[in-house]
């Protein structure tokens, strides 16, 4: 476990200071404490100093990862006026205050939000790159397919399982059709909103995979075998051939079962020659 948080550490050295500013300053600052600590602690007690350093850098680095969305940091970052360390403690306390204001005032808005924008993406991602990326990052390929420095700092490859996410919008499908009643599952219920978004977040995260658990677990089991799918399937081709078959075969037979016309019956006779009492018109010769 030592390992990992020191391969952790040394990966966030190589990380670039102008866009992780607050995990650089965090991590020089446990830095410094790490080499006054070294000659006080116990030897066995700096394994777990180690741990509790890459623990909370980590943490840093996620949140300044995320904070980066955060248009306010963008721009105060591309001012090069405000400290990149005061900047991320404003964009961090303005995410925070936007997530509280709609909390407090609008948290129908922010369970939808919390609902819809990462599984969008995480959709889009599926549709554009899943036949590409799936091989790339099939789990018995192992982690080759990421790099060394995305590994050690813990980001993973894009989760573009299509089985996720489609589970995932039925679930999303079946608690919008239950706000529905959502007056009296609040009043059963006051803590209704918090656990649809705690579902949500379980069910999309990828740490849970909770929509995927949930297919295999309730759904997959009423499906029949695929076997059985492609003996009814391989069945229906045989009817269908069949049907066509003997459709051709009556066409052929009905077509050789009917009389074909002599050459005499195509022979009409002339009008003089039907019977009808007329008689040829009197040639007349010149003498």
């Amino acid at each position: 476990m030592s390992e990992v948080a020191s391969a952790f550490l040394v990966a966030v050295e190589r990380l670039p200071r102008e866009r992780y500013p607050a995990t650089h300053s965090f991590n020089s600052a446990f830095g410094k404490l790490h080499r006054i600590l070294q000659t006080k602690l116990p030897p066995h007690l700096l394994p777990l100093f180690v741990r509790l350093r890459a623990f909370c850098i980590r943490q840093v680095f996620t949140i300044e990862t995320r904070v980066h969305i955060n248009p306010t940091f963008r721009l105060l970052l591309s001012t090069r006026i405000i400290p990149p360390g005061l900047a991320f403690v404003a964009a961090a306390g303005s995410t925070m205050y936007a997530l509280r204001y709609l909390y407090v005032n609008a948290l129908d808005l922010l369970t939808n939000l919390v609902g819809i924008a990462y599984p969008a993406y995480q959709s889009i991602m599926c549709i554009e790159y899943g036949d590409e990326a799936e091989h790339a990052y099939m789990p018995e390929n192992g982690v080759a397919a990421t790099p060394v420095l995305d590994r050690a700092l813990g980001i993973d490859a894009p989760n573009l399982n299509k089985k996720q996410w489609l589970m995932y919008w039925s679930i999303f499908g079946l608690l919008t059709t239950a706000d529905h009643w959502a007056g009296p599952i609040l009043r059963l219920f006051p803590m209704y909103r918090v656990a649809k978004i705690a579902v949500l977040v379980w069910a999309q995260h990828r740490k849970y995979n909770g929509a995927t658990w949930l297919y295999d677990t309730f759904v997959r089991p009423l499906l029949p075998p695929p076997s059985t799918l492609d003996q009814a399937q391989q069945s229906h081709e045989r009817r269908t051939n069949a049907d066509a078959k003997a459709e051709v075969a009556s066409v052929d037979t009905a077509a050789d079962e009917q009389p074909r016309p002599s050459f005499s019956s195509l022979l009409v006779s002339s009008v003089w020659e039907s019977g009808n009492g007329l008689e040829p018109p009197p040639v007349h010769t010149r003498v």
